[in-house]
């Protein structure tokens, strides 16, 4: 258990080392999972590996038991819980192996609107390395006190607003002297960067990171299949935000605004003449290279174009919901009131009229899926496509 000491030197500095918290029978048998799944989930550069570079094993490799047990490691999850303040949320599992002569990474923070990984308002990285992070093989560089949280604040929107991070000088980065199997918990807005590897030999550790389960990710969760859940114990399983052998299929919005009497949402018809949220069929957006499964803004946005002739800024993730073969991605946003004063297409709906009207609902989690919107007590954040992100990503 963290001590209060401990506690506050996190909230201060944004990050907190514990020394040799993984016990050697642990990182070797990481090592050995590591082995059978070689690191080729989501190489930016084209790579033969093990050439030069940064390689990643990520996405659903927890099924191995021997990497899946870390996920739930005693010395991770009651540290993680006391920091987040609330149980954690796996957002991801991810193994790097920077190899000999493999570049560093510049300065950065990793709130990103546009990723399953960084878009909680709520989130930490554990990363316990598997060799010494020396001045050879490349360390990781942090800068105290660099996570600012008072550049977050709520307005008059249903999503807390971030302002754009402040780059902090060169000389305020530390080398945190990360040893194999110690453990470092960081804030997801420390700002942070890495060094080359030098070395003839591989610089590889685990970075995971746990978001609050009352802050979900904007862009929604990382989807797991269920071969990962049944790789965990029953309390592992509890760390997974969704799972599913069924794809992402469709997106939806739940779009409101504020009416003279009360809220009404948006729904339109399908070709079966019932109500549906907006949205429709998935697409793999690729305006950023990376692995970002998990976002259907980009999607989500284009059916909103095609039905709604609307573009919002940003959108929330709400929850997955089954429909037939396969899940529905469903966000939300609420208009302001301030856009220009043309008919939608489409039915607006008070809460009353959309629970009598459940018969002519398509799916049925229409009202589940707007309750769940609604409720005050989830801390949310503003959703971006990778293309919007392009421009303004916060993160550098």
């Amino acid at each position: 258990m963290l001590t209060t000491e401990q506690i506050d030197a996190y909230r201060r500095n944004g990050f907190l080392k514990l020394k040799s918290a993984i016990p050697e029978v642990d990182v070797q048998r990481l090592e050995r999972g590591f082995a059978r799944n070689p690191p080729l989930d989501g190489t930016l550069q084209k790579l033969n590996y093990p050439e030069p570079g940064r390689y990643t094993l990520a996405n659903n490799c927890l099924k191995d038991p021997d990497l899946a047990f870390i996920v739930e490691h005693p010395a991770i999850v009651p540290a993680v819980t006391k920091l987040l303040g609330d149980d954690p949320r796996l957002t991801a599992y991810v193994i790097y192996d920077r190899t000999p002569g493999g570049g560093g990474i510049p300065a950065h923070n990793d709130y990103k609107r546009w990723r399953p990984v960084g878009s909680s308002m709520n989130w930490l990285f554990t990363i316990v390395p598997f060799c010494d992070f020396d001045d050879e093989v490349g360390q990781i560089f942090i800068a105290p006190g660099s996570h600012r949280l008072d550049r977050i604040h709520a307005d008059a929107e249903r999503a807390l607003c971030v302002q754009p991070a402040i780059k902090p000088p060169a000389a305020t980065f530390i080398d945190p002297e990360l040893k194999r199997g110690d453990l470092l918990l960081m804030n997801m807005h420390l700002w942070h960067r890495a060094a080359p590897n030098k070395s003839d030999r591989h610089r590889v550790g685990l970075f995971n990171k746990y978001a609050a389960a009352n802050a979900p990710p904007a862009t929604g969760y990382f989807l797991y299949d269920d071969d990962v859940f049944n790789a965990l114990s029953p309390a592992g399983q509890a760390l997974l935000g969704v799972h599913s052998n069924k794809p992402i299929g469709t997106t939806r919005l739940v779009l409101f605004r504020n009416a003279e009497s009360e809220p009404e949402v948006l729904l339109v018809k399908n070709e079966q003449s019932q109500w549906m949220l907006p949205g429709g069929s998935t697409f793999t957006e690729r305006a950023i290279p990376d692995w970002d499964v998990g976002n259907m803004i980009a999607p989500l946005q284009h059916h909103l174009r095609e039905q709604l002739r609307i573009e919002p800024p940003w959108v929330s993730y709400i929850g997955d919901y089954s429909e037939t073969d396969h899940l529905c991605r469903i966000y939300g946003y609420n208009l302001s009131g301030l856009g220009f004063p043309v008919p939608y297409p489409g039915e607006w709906h008070t809460i009353a009229e959309l629970t009598a009207s459940k018969g002519d609902l398509a799916y049925g989690y229409e009202i589940d899926a707007v309750d769940a919107w609604l409720d005050p007590d989830p801390i949310r954040g503003k959703g971006l496509s990778q293309a919007q992100s392009r421009v303004d990503q916060y993160a550098y």
